[in-house]
């Protein structure tokens, strides 16, 4: 009433509001004031902007390119090889500090022991706070019991958000108005530990390194560091992601022992069943390594296992006798094999709508351990990239290198029951079976050489009439959950989906050579005819890249470079061509020298103790995880923002999740121990025999005099310039000589006499 009484009834401030909206429309539409205002006397004309001479802008000074100066091969090889050792000690100083040897350890959780004040200054600033419109959403979470099913929680959240409300909150400014004391907390460490996207592979890449370097297996730290590897395997299993499990089989396939060839051979089955094998996708892999019609299978048969223990817990409660007891005692050890059954093919597989957030392994007998989770909703999407196959394709080279690539994928047997029969009275029946669909029916397993050449024919697609493979970043739907509607938000709307750029980089072009190279190495060079010619445009293009991207990089090759050339991109880069290719490449394509470039730049631009990485964090992050967060992140309902403030995300759709792609304590791991390690395994790439010079130079008490020594080797003084040759002496024709004229004698006399006295006789 209040409102219609003021429309009808103006009042003073209604009054204001239309005094002060004639004003604005003064603003808004000036022609209409000046119409109505005498015109201004006229000016002085003022020079058109055309006719005024803009200032000369000053062209950016191009640096011209300076060459490396020449190295004998002599000199690069005791430099490589110094350099080298440097590295090694360094890793192994990594190991004999920690107290289980890891070379690069997980991530240790810690306590707060206490507070310190810091006094801050900060400013008071109002911001937009959303209000969300909240719907109820079915989630499983993990059971805090150990062989327990997951719990069924409703969870209320946001979908659509109605209004936003003002709310005053503080930031942090240096030069803010105001000042408080902050307390900080004081940390120390504790027992739980956090295994991040990348570390687990990173460390198996450590490892090779250092047996790369010619370490022998006696070695403390190689020790240790299969050790470690192979505990973790048997107390976690296999890890979901590409890069870890494909690091682990390469760094397994040359540990000796019976265990080691088990694991490996289970690593390898992982990677074959991990390659997708349908979409625009086929024939590659993604950050994930897992597969989704296993998945669904498997999860489907502990689905029906769950369903036959909540039928006879009915039944017991209707009926409370011993039979219908045992009976349910039965098929919930049934059910609970089946659960792990599920959890061997994949950790995250029963985790539903929170897959993509961090998982917590939480044993009531050891600490809690935490894992990155999923870096995409697996249940209806999927992700490829370059660097997920190349590191795949290069694994599987490896383990049949080592004769541990199985012909096809295992399929792993569901766990016995801990009895084999249960006593009823007198009778003895079976204890009840896990029953699982999961056949060479259902899923026949994936053949080895079939994977490969679904790789290779998908490599030559891909590359097309380029010059060069691109990043090969695509995203596409999956279908295999299409049914699974009580526990998951599927099917996925296909027209979610978008093309992911996918650019050639001077990394991309490596890892195509490499991973049909990889391909190659298992196969035969015979049966890789018909690639041949993609092959060889590859490895032209990849050279021809190289070549104009190494002066972008170092342009002034007479001096050190610049230490942040060490990045991320570099170190992919060398990862990539620290093994030399098998196939034959044409003539054109080189490249050694550029070999031997990356080579000096990599110890020229170490850091001052002799090691790598120390300006850089690692971060792992695909190409096609970068991409698909380019596109998706400022997209409404596309990205799980924080799961503590509960942001809406329509999981229904292609999306990604934040805390997948910050940088945070579950992403971020140290650069140095990664850097170095990539950095010896390139240098003793480079090495006919690292193994000799480095167990000569490794306990050399002088060691760190010849690291710094060397950079005078690879940066000699310029040779003195050769003095120029002397000016011709310009030749002057003298002129003939006159006659000499003949010269009058004149008597020479004296002034005075010599005896001017007066005499006798001349007196009177």
């Amino acid at each position: 009433m209040k409102a219609f009484r003021w429309r009808n009834s103006p009042s003073i401030s209604s009054r204001y509001s239309i005094v002060l909206m004639a004003m604005l429309a003064n603003l808004a539409w000036p022609h209409t004031a000046s119409a109505q205002t005498p015109a201004p006397p006229a000016a002085a004309p003022v020079p058109s902007a055309a006719l005024v001479p803009a200032p000369a802008k000053k062209e950016p000074k191009i640096e011209p390119f300076v060459p490396a100066p020449e190295v004998s091969v002599t000199d690069m090889e005791y430099a490589t090889s110094v350099a080298l050792a440097q590295g090694v000690a360094k890793l192994k100083q990594l190991s004999a500090a920690d107290p289980q040897g890891w070379i690069i350890p997980p991530i240790q959780r810690v306590r707060i022991t206490g507070y310190k004040d810091v006094p801050r200054k900060y400013r008071r600033i109002e911001v937009d706070r959303p209000i969300f419109e909240y719907t109820d959403l079915v989630v499983m979470i993990p059971n805090s019991s150990p062989g327990e099913p997951p719990l069924r929680q409703v969870r209320k959240v946001p979908t659509r958000q109605i209004d936003t409300k003002k709310e005053i909150i503080i930031r942090w400014d240096p030069n803010g108005p105001e000042e408080m004391i902050d307390k900080q907390p004081i940390y120390e460490h504790v027992g739980d530990t956090s295994w991040q996207f990348n570390l687990i592979g990173d460390s198996a890449m450590a490892l090779t390194a250092l047996r790369h370097a010619g370490l022998p297996e006696n070695d403390l730290a190689v020790y240790h560091m299969s050790e470690n590897l192979l505990n973790y395997l048997d107390t976690y299993g296999a890890p979901d992601h590409t890069w870890n499990v494909a690091q682990l089989a390469i760094a397994l396939a040359s540990t000796p022992g019976e265990v080691a060839q088990e694991w490996t051979l289970k690593l390898a089955s992982r990677l074959l069943d991990g390659q997708i094998a349908d979409g625009p996708a086929r024939g590659l892999w993604g950050p994930m390594c897992i597969h989704p019609r296993i998945l669904a299978v498997v999860i489907r048969d502990y689905l029906a296992g769950e369903a036959e223990v909540e039928k006879l817990k009915a039944k017991l409660k209707e009926r409370p006798t011993k039979a219908n007891e045992v009976l349910l005692s039965a098929a919930e050890g049934g059910r609970n094999r089946l659960k792990t059954y599920a959890e061997s093919w994949s950790r995250s597989a029963l985790r539903f709508a929170t897959v993509e957030w961090p998982l917590v392994w939480e044993d009531l007998s050891s600490e809690k351990v935490q894992f990155g989770g999923a870096t995409e909703f697996f249940y209806n999407q999927r992700a490829a990239d370059m660097e997920s196959t190349w590191v795949a394709l290069f694994a599987l080279s490896e383990c049949a290198a080592a004769k541990r690539l199985p012909k096809e994928s295992l399929r792993p047997e569901i766990p016995v029951a801990y009895s084999a029969v249960t006593k009823i009275g007198d009778k003895a029946k079976p204890q009840g079976e896990a029953k699982s669909m999961l056949n060479a029916t259902t899923v026949p397993p994936e053949n080895a050489i079939a994977v490969l050449a679904r790789a290779a024919n998908a490599l030559a697609t891909l590359l097309g009439d380029g010059s060069a493979w691109h990043e090969c970043n695509i995203h596409q739907p999956v279908h295999d959950f299409d049914t699974f509607d009580k526990y998951l938000s599927v099917p996925v709307v296909e027209d979610s989906f978008m093309p992911l750029p996918s650019p050639i980089t001077p990394l991309s072009a490596v890892q195509g050579v490499a991973a049909l190279d990889s391909i190659g190495r298992v196969v035969g060079i015979d049966k890789m005819a018909k690639f041949m010619p993609k092959y060889e445009t590859g490895a032209k293009g990849r050279v021809m890249l190289l070549a104009e991207h190494l002066p972008t990089l170092w342009k002034k090759q007479n001096q050190k470079p610049n230490p942040n050339v060490a990045n991320p991109e570099l170190l992919g880069l060398l990862l990539a061509s620290s093994r030399s290719l098998m196939m034959p490449t044409p003539l054109s394509a080189g490249g050694e020298n550029t070999a031997d470039i990356l080579a000096r730049m990599l110890i020229l631009a170490a850091d001052p103790d002799g090691t790598w990485g120390a300006r850089f964090r690692r971060v792992f992050r695909s190409s096609s995880m970068r991409e698909r967060w380019t596109i998706m992140s400022e997209m409404p309902g596309r990205q799980w923002r924080d799961w503590r403030v509960n942001q809406p995300v329509d999981i229904n759709k292609a999306h990604v999740a934040y805390w997948n792609h910050v940088g945070s304590e579950y992403t971020v791991s140290p650069g140095t121990p990664f850097a170095t390690a990539v950095a010896v395994n390139y240098l003793a790439s480079r090495l006919k025999d690292p193994g000799a010079m480095v167990s000569k130079l490794i306990d050399d008490a002088n060691l760190a005099d010849q690291r710094k020594s060397i950079e005078a080797i690879l940066l000699p003084p310029p040779k003195p310039k050769a003095p120029p040759p002397p000016k011709p002496i310009a030749q002057v024709t003298p002129k003939p000589a006159e006659p000499k004229k003949a010269e009058m004698v004149v008597p020479k006399l004296e002034d005075k006499p010599k005896d001017a006295a007066p005499k006798k006789d001349e007196t009177f």
